[in-house]
């Protein structure tokens, strides 16, 4: 009899004490978690068929319109789809509405000229094809020109450049004496 009583005591016990529990058949996720997370993402984005850049990551925090990447690496593409430039940057924004890029902390552009391009911070405007910042850049090109100033709008091949501020810039080449 008492093992009956004690039987019914501890199933009523477990009723009471899952009726107080909170309802955890639907996930609850803060607001700011992101919806997937995926390790050693890589994404390709292309126009027509044709690819223009491929951004590797080592992780990718996928949001509504936005996917936040780090260890990044995107790849730029030509016409012929031969990589002309590779950016190297520890963090990055994708938005996926625009398909434009936010790269930031570090950030190193090399092209196959061997142009490099330093700075803090790079815009990718996907609609324009073009990089932007408004930070300090540094531009060191093949033939040992020196090229630093704030703010860049340019080309991913780096050969159409403009500092959009203040710009100073060191080159080897000699121009030829006009009295001659």
């Amino acid at each position: 009899m008492n093992h009956q009583v004690l039987q019914i005591i501890l199933i009523a016990g477990l009723f009471l004490l899952g009726g107080c529990k909170e309802d955890m058949s639907q996930e609850r996720l803060d607001d700011d978690a992101p919806k997937i997370t995926i390790d050693t993402f890589s994404l390709t984005e292309t126009n027509k068929g044709r690819k223009i850049y491929t951004l590797d990551a080592v992780r990718a925090r996928v949001y509504d319109e936005i996917i936040k990447v780090d260890s990044v690496k995107i790849r730029f593409y030509d016409k012929e789809e031969v990589e002309f430039s590779v950016l190297y940057a520890p963090a990055g924004i994708l938005n996926t509405k625009t398909r434009n890029v936010l790269v930031g902390d570090s950030v190193v552009v090399l092209t196959s000229d061997s142009t490099k391009l330093y700075t803090d911070s790079l815009f990718w405007q996907n609609d324009s094809q073009k990089i932007l910042t408004d930070c300090h850049v540094t531009i060191i090109k093949q033939d040992s020109t020196v090229i630093k100033g704030r703010g860049l709008k340019a080309d991913p091949y780096l050969n159409k450049i403009e500092i959009l501020g203040d710009a100073k810039g060191v080159s080897p080449i000699e121009l030829p004496d006009i009295r001659n």
